[in-house]
């Protein structure tokens, strides 16, 4: 048997709006293990063939197979599991990401084991002990040693855990950069360059956020805000250049929490002409006109806002520490630099009315947005808002990106709120043809 795979079971549905990037996270785990001297594959699902890759799995024999895990994978990823062991005998199957960190349950009847949180610092030790031990069976035997590993235990059906532990951001900056050498970048710039007219690859410059929207889990890099070092970062840069790609999509949770740090990442940029035109995640946040400047002129070229609702009574509803005034301010604001913008909106929630959703819908599209995404409510394990809201469809799965359908008791139908999202599309969609007539 070979050392470690690992599988990226996403597959790709042509679904509206989709943002296809090879998977940062693994490819940093690639990195990391095969720094540790560990023969480490990759298989990326995203175009190919699912019975070509288990296949390959069958021929390789790995002593260990990572699956990663995101809420449109859940069922994917355990069938695969599943079909692994079959062709596999005696692989060690584990997961991580997302849903795997948030319902370890889900899947410990597939898996043998699940890793919660940050795996950066836990997952390779663990796989080095594992594949180097003389009784590898010890190693299970002592998973307490690892960092977020959650184990069902034989003797009563249990499951045993350890806390995750967050990497300190010395030990994030001390990370090698991610090994993207196992994916098929051709066909990734293919795809953003028939929808976007350039090709951007996902990077990560912060980690964690320290606001406590209601409904959002973070429960990978959670509250624990982090930077990385600026070295790091424009050495990743040069590596993604290197591999054909012109843009960076930054998959931070929020790039503009510290401005120094984006100020910083600006004028690197400008200073080494890497010429890479870029998008980010942003708060509606005051950001003073200068650095909005700074940002275009070192290629920032679309910014994407959690805008949620045009209602300020919700948005204290949802906790997001932000107002209506605040956000078109900030808005208008990239729209008079040319940096276009993007906004994700939330209707149905919990404690609203129907008079607010018609004021979310009507006032998203009189905002200089060039782009909108809306979502129904989805009550995720560890928020306030899964503990507020009854009847939750706990192992509830999304089949494909943007699927919008209520998984809780709500007084809203899935047919008017369906209705008035593709209503409201099409409304927009009309809005933007006219201005380019």
């Amino acid at each position: 048997m070979s050392g470690i795979a690992l599988v990226y079971p996403y597959r790709y549905k042509h679904a509206r709006e989709t943002m296809l990037f090879h998977p940062l996270g693994l490819a940093q785990l690639t990195a990391l293990l095969r720094k540790d001297g560990l023969d480490t594959s990759v298989k990326d699902l995203t175009f190919r063939d699912s019975d070509e890759v288990l296949a390959e799995l069958a021929s390789e024999r790995p002593r260990v197979v990572g699956i990663y895990v995101m809420l449109t994978m859940i069922e994917y990823a355990r069938t695969l599991a599943s079909e692994i062991r079959r062709l596999v005998p005696g692989v060690l199957l584990v997961c991580g990401g997302p849903m795997p960190t948030l319902r370890p349950q889900q899947f410990l009847s597939e898996f043998d084991l699940v890793f919660r949180g940050e795996a950066a610092q836990s997952f390779p030790r663990f796989c080095r002990d594992y594949v180097n031990a003389a009784k590898p069976l010890d190693v299970l035997e002592h998973c307490d040693r690892y960092p977020g590993i959650a184990v069902r235990n034989p003797e009563d059906g249990l499951i045993l855990h350890t806390p995750s532990q967050p990497s300190t951001e010395v030990q994030l900056n001390r990370l090698p950069i991610p090994d993207r050498s196992d994916y098929d970048h051709a066909r990734y710039q293919e795809f953003w360059q028939e929808r976007e007219g350039c090709s951007p690859a996902g990077i990560m410059t912060t980690y964690g956020c320290p606001y406590d929207c209601e409904f959002c889990s973070r429960p990978i890099y959670g509250t624990l805000f982090r930077r990385r070092n600026m070295d790091s970062i424009m050495e990743e840069i040069r590596d993604i250049r290197s591999l054909g790609y012109d843009g960076l999509w930054i998959a931070d949770d929020c790039f503009t929490l510290d401005l120094g740090h984006v100020r910083a990442f600006c004028h690197r940029l400008i200073r080494e002409e890497l010429s890479m035109s870029w998008t980010c995640l942003s708060r509606t946040q005051e950001i003073p006109l200068k650095d909005i400047e700074l940002m275009k002129r070192s290629g920032c070229r679309k910014v994407f806002f959690g805008l949620e609702s045009g209602s300020n009574e919700v948005l204290k509803l949802m906790n997001k520490h932000t107002t209506v005034e605040e956000a078109e301010r900030t808005l208008h604001l990239f729209a008079h630099c040319g940096i276009e913008t993007a906004g994700f909106f939330m209707i149905g929630y919990p404690g609203e009315t129907c008079e607010s959703i018609e004021t979310t819908l009507a006032w998203a599209l009189r905002l200089p947005l060039n782009e909108l995404s809306f979502t129904i409510p989805f009550p995720l394990p560890g928020t306030r808002l899964f503990q507020r809201v009854h009847g939750v469809q706990a192992d509830a799965d999304w089949q494909y990106e943007n699927e919008n359908r209520m998984i809780y008791e709500s007084d809203f139908g899935n047919d008017y709120l369906q209705g008035r999202i593709e209503e409201t599309y099409t409304k927009f969609a009309e809005r933007h043809r006219q201005d380019t007539l």
